[in-house]
């Protein structure tokens, strides 16, 4: 009798134990991220978010309105606090990762593979910043990923009912995305290029499906393009003046734009899903004999690699923020999970070296980004003002410095209101100050912003006292334009004695007596 042969390694690829394995390593990271929810205070683009959840609207000067409308729902249920406004973007990073480690199902049919995009995606930076930090792209992202998951369906379902049901639902899930942020419509050429090369699917040109999914997606949008209509087109002349800045050289730029992607990732996890896009267009289908390309390997990278040329392309021409591409890696994480997978059957000694040497730089990036005492027991220093834990720390100390200010004030007699020359610090006042109080931007020859939408409740402000707040007292002079007197106290220095040898910030407050002149937004500078 023949004793038992082992496992082979497609065995072990296959195993049951590796969909338990994506199941606790995703609990865990959860519950880590839960912990650090409440334990930063918000930046300050998130206090800026908030602001715009609390005056309800159908779209918002920099983007669409989605951030606006998870926020209004969490804050509700679990009040204006740091874990009810980043509790929202944890979900939705969460979901991402379970919609791609569906679409690995769909598409490689490995549990392996499922875990190692889970397990991959879960690790990166750009997964923990977009899991801890509310902004509008961990939104736009887990749309982005439900179309995917809805457009693998729409092509590769085996029924016509199937893929015409799955066209509708990818028409709704990219209306969602398109009211998060506009590179949801990325989406569009990413398809167009899989119809073009694959001359199977090339049908699609002449049924409406495609059409009248794209017609779902613009009715959802529909009310924020109402909006911009009655509000002088500033979403859309915010996302050109974005596309204008040009700070530096191409070369730099481009340089620039390469190397966050490569921090947000990993630059394993860089590089590899590069190697897999080459090994993906030329796989061939299992079923065909060898004779046809796989095309849902293809797929993959038509829905990630034409947007991350597409923005480096971009950045040769204006400066390209790291946190605009993020749906670039979705589709590509997958393609390299599943060939990790496959060769786990061959080599899995090497699949274990890739995984281990993503992990360990993805987690040091991580460590690096996120938590400053990891940065002084590594002897590493980043300036102050390129350190972006600093934009998440200081604000309630500010408020404390600001309400003595704003009460001795108000002892005078006049109303007082607040106010700064910044969107983000008028935002910041108004989340700490104990009675979240209305704020107010005077646009002193800065940028736009969605408080030009309040400009008649400033302007109702006339005749009144106010407290200023800036790092800074460059605008000095204007506001000697438009107050009868401005009195400034002692500059307060914010520190971070344990992780920095200077301040991070040093803050200006003014008294401000008899607000006289209003100007609007016609001082404004930049969009």
């Amino acid at each position: 009798m023949s004793s038992p042969s082992a496992p082979s390694q497609s065995n072990i690829a296959h195993s049951p134990l590796w969909s338990r394995a994506t199941i606790l390593f995703l609990s865990v990271i959860t519950l880590v991220r839960l912990v650090q929810l409440p334990s930063m205070e918000l930046s300050l683009d998130e206090a800026y978010y908030w602001e715009w959840s609390r005056r309800p609207a159908l779209g918002y000067y920099d983007q669409g309105p989605m951030v606006s409308y998870m926020l209004q729902l969490t804050t509700r249920l679990l009040g204006s606090t740091e874990f009810g406004v980043r509790i929202g973007v944890l979900i939705a990073s969460l979901v991402t990762i379970l919609l791609c480690v569906k679409l690995t199902n769909r598409i490689f049919g490995s549990p392996l593979a499922a875990f190692l995009t889970a397990f991959l995606l879960g690790m990166t930076p750009l997964s923990e910043v977009g899991s801890i930090i509310t902004t509008y792209d961990p939104l736009m992202v887990v749309f982005w990923s439900a179309t995917l998951v809805c457009l693998e369906r729409a092509l590769f379902a085996s029924t016509r009912r199937e893929q015409n049901r799955a066209w509708l639902f990818a028409g709704v899930t990219m209306g969602l995305g398109f009211l998060s942020k506009h590179t949801m419509l990325l989406i569009l050429p990413c398809v167009f290029l899989f119809l073009i090369v694959s001359p199977a699917h090339r049908v699609w040109f002449r049924r409406p499906q495609p059409y009248l999914a794209f017609g779902i997606c613009l009715l959802l949008y529909s009310g924020t393009f109402y909006w911009n209509s009655h509000h002088d087109w500033w979403t859309f002349r915010h996302l050109f003046f974005l596309a204008k800045k040009d700070f530096g050289s191409p070369w730099k730029r481009f340089g620039d734009f390469i190397g966050s992607q490569a921090a947000l990732l990993g630059p394993v996890l860089f590089i590899g899903t590069f190697v897999a896009c080459r090994w993906g267009w030329r796989a061939t289908d299992s079923q065909s004999q060898g004779r046809e390309p796989n095309w849902k390997y293809r797929f993959l990278i038509c829905c990630g690699l034409p947007v991350f040329l597409f923005f480096s392309l971009l950045s040769l021409k204006a400066k390209v923020q790291g946190n605009w591409a993020p749906c670039t890696w979705l589709s590509l994480t997958v393609l390299w999970a599943g060939s990790l997978a496959q060769l786990a059957e061959t080599n899995p000694r090497r699949v274990k070296y890739l995984v281990g040497w993503a992990t360990a730089t993805a987690l040091f990036i991580t460590l690096a980004m996120v938590v400053p005492a990891f940065r002084v027991a590594i002897h590493l220093r980043i300036p102050v003002d390129q350190d972006l834990s600093n934009t998440a720390y200081g604000w309630r100390e500010m408020a404390t410095y600001v309400q003595p200010v704003r009460e001795k004030l108000e002892k005078e007699g006049k109303p007082v209101f607040l106010a700064a020359n910044d969107y983000q610090y008028a935002s910041a006042l108004a989340f700490y100050l104990p009675d979240r109080p209305e704020t107010y931007d005077l646009f002193l020859h800065t940028r736009l912003s969605m408080f030009a939408a309040y400009l008649d409740r400033l302007q109702a402000q006339l005749g009144n006292n106010a407290v200023y707040v800036n790092d800074n007292d460059r605008e000095k002079r204007y506001l000697e334009q438009i107050f009868e007197r401005v009195e400034w106290e002692t500059p307060i220095p914010i520190w971070r004695r344990n992780y920095s040898k200077e301040p991070i910030r040093t803050l200006y407050i003014a008294r401000c007596y008899r607000y006289k002149k209003f100007v609007g937004s016609a001082w404004h500078e930049g969009g």
